[in-house]
């Protein structure tokens, strides 16, 4: 780690601009595809707990299981 960041130090001041750039877009990039994730996983979760006992029994869950997985925060797998 040490090495790479005396690496960029040793680079032209626009280098470093435009490798700081580069990272904080792949950073925004990761952080939108997280969010995303939150997104589908609430999404998913509101969804299942809307179903009907008939349609639980069809996929094999419980209405126990169901409550259990709502409650859960977006962010937790």
């Amino acid at each position: 780690m040490w090495e790479r960041i005396d690496t960029i130090a040793r680079l032209p001041a626009m280098d470093r601009a435009a490798m700081l750039g580069v990272r904080l877009w792949e950073d925004l990039k990761s952080l939108a595809v997280l969010v995303v994730g939150w997104q589908a996983r609430a999404r998913e979760r509101n969804h299942l707990a809307r179903l009907d006992d008939r349609m639980l029994r069809d996929v094999g869950l419980s209405r126990a299981d169901t409550e259990r997985e709502w409650r859960k925060p977006f962010w937790y797998p």
